[in-house]
Formats: structure tokens, C-alpha cells, sequence
């Protein structure tokens, strides 16, 4: 008997996704979050017990980064209510749920419980609610592509680490996650020092979920012409930006000042975690 390709399950789920709304009714700012947790809910299930085992990033396997988008969870539902983090806590978090070694399904069932919770009574007005997670402040519709991001890498790290293959989210799923990327870019150049006030850059991505950005280099005013061109695949940004790409080598067509350029691409992992 021919077995099915390893990436059937993935498209399949993919294209359900695509036609069928999440089961819980959430707004419209947080239905890429809801999307990618039912998404890495359904890998999840299909993983065998020795696959929960498999490292998937640096030391981590498949349960410890379960536990981790539990905790990354369980901080932005305490800033909702209020409660501030720093940067460190998420990190602290994990290591200290990881240490009690929690069975992967508990894991899982933990992890299913926050994500839903953080969906649970919200509206389509709290998208412009400013809150602030682990020292970072901004609309709670940022922080939900920031929790739809983070879900799909880290969904994908267990697929890749599996032998499975995971279709990116759709493109209205995409782009909120794209933008997001795109629009932090001023603040990458200032955290890592290298802020340049006077640049501005084109950026098109190309692919489902893309679009074109002209962006200031800098968190001052910026000139008004762009003096580099960036053009590059919409997912490889994404894994750029999360730090699952290896900026000297990612494949980017550049025009204009090649310094800036490689500088773009050096600093969009900046904020990129685990």
C-alpha cells in the first residue's frame, strides 16, 4: 500500500481552514491567531509519542515549545487584565513550566486552554486597546498577529522536525503577520543601534499575503525618497523575521545602497524569540 505524501495532512487541513471559520467566534483582528492554534492543534494530534520527543529548536522539543506558547500566551491574557511583564518573564516562564515536566498531552491541553481563553470576550473595539507584554506596548491587534506569528514558526519548527510539511497560513491570515513584521523595522534599526533617521527603503513581497511598504529607517523623520529596494518571497520574510533564515544567505533581490539593504535584512529578527 502507497502511503499518502507526509505534507497531505498539512494541505488538507490548510484548505479546511480556509473555507470553514474557527468553531469559536472571535473578532476579525484575532482570527489569524485562532486560525494558526487550530492548525498547530491538528499537528499536534497527529504527532506520535516518540515525535514529542524530537528536538526542534536548539534544545527544545516539541513539548517544550508547546509549554512556551502557553506561557507567551498566558502573558499577553495578564496584560489584557492590566498586569505588566518584562522582557525576561516569558523565558522564566518556560523554564520553570518545562522543569516540572509535564506529560505532552497535558502540555497540549494547557496550552489549547490559554489560547482559547485569550479569544474568549473579546470584541471587535478592543483591536486599538493598548497593552504592553514583556516591555513592548502596542494595539492588541499587533500583539494578536505577534501571537500568530510566533504560533505558526514555532508550528512549523515541530512540522520540519517531524519529517512533516506545513503549508503558510492563507493571505488574509498572512498579510496582518506581514505588516506587523514590516512596520517594526524602524524600531529593529533603533534596538540594534542602527538607526537611520534620514533612510527610507521600498519593500515588496511578493506571494499570496504581501504587498509593498515605503518605511522609514529610523524612529526620527525620515527623507522622502527611498534609497534601496528590497524585493523578496512574502514566507521568507516571515522566516527572516523569525529568525529561521540566515540573512547573509536568504535570497533577496536589492537595488540602490547595498549597506542599507543588508542592514534590513541583518535587523528583522530582531524581535524574533526562541
Amino acid at each position: 500500500m502507497t502511503e499518502p505524501p507526509l505534507d497531505l495532512r498539512a494541505r488538507t487541513l490548510r484548505a479546511a481552514l480556509a473555507r470553514r471559520p474557527p468553531a469559536r467566534r472571535v473578532p476579525d483582528f484575532a482570527r489569524p491567531y485562532a486560525a494558526t492554534v487550530a492548525m498547530l492543534d491538528a499537528l499536534l494530534a497527529g504527532l506520535r509519542e516518540i515525535e514529542w520527543a524530537v528536538v526542534v529548536v536548539r534544545d527544545w522539543d516539541a513539548r517544550d515549545l508547546v509549554v512556551h506558547l502557553s506561557a507567551s500566551d498566558g502573558l499577553l491574557a495578564e496584560a489584557i487584565d492590566g498586569r505588566a511583564s518584562s522582557a525576561c518573564d516569558v523565558l522564566d516562564r518556560t523554564r520553570e513550566a518545562i522543569s516540572r515536566c509535564p506529560p505532552p498531552q497535558d502540555a497540549r491541553r494547557a496550552w489549547r486552554w490559554h489560547a482559547d481563553a485569550l479569544c474568549d470576550g473579546l470584541c471587535e473595539d478592543d483591536a486599538d486597546r493598548r497593552v504592553e507584554v514583556g516591555g513592548r506596548r502596542m494595539r492588541l491587534s499587533d500583539h494578536f498577529a505577534a501571537r500568530a506569528f510566533e504560533t505558526w514558526i514555532h508550528a512549523d519548527d515541530i512540522a520540519r522536525g517531524t519529517g512533516r510539511v506545513l503549508l503558510p497560513p492563507p493571505a488574509e491570515h498572512l498579510h496582518p503577520i506581514v505588516d506587523l513584521g514590516v512596520r517594526s523595522l524602524p524600531k529593529a534599526f533603533a534596538v540594534t543601534g542602527r538607526d537611520l533617521p534620514d533612510r527610507m527603503l521600498r519593500l515588496i513581497l511578493d506571494g499570496p499575503g504581501g504587498g509593498q511598504w515605503t518605511i522609514p529607517l529610523g524612529t526620527a523623520a525620515a527623507g522622502d525618497d527611498p534609497v534601496a529596494l528590497l524585493r523578496m518571497d512574502v514566507v521568507e520574510f516571515c522566516f527572516l523575521a523569525g529568525g529561521r533564515r540566515n540573512p547573509a544567505s536568504v535570497s533577496a533581490e536589492t537595488s540602490g545602497d547595498p549597506a542599507v539593504t543588508d542592514d534590513v535584512l541583518a535587523v528583522a529578527s530582531a524581535f524574533s524569540g526562541p
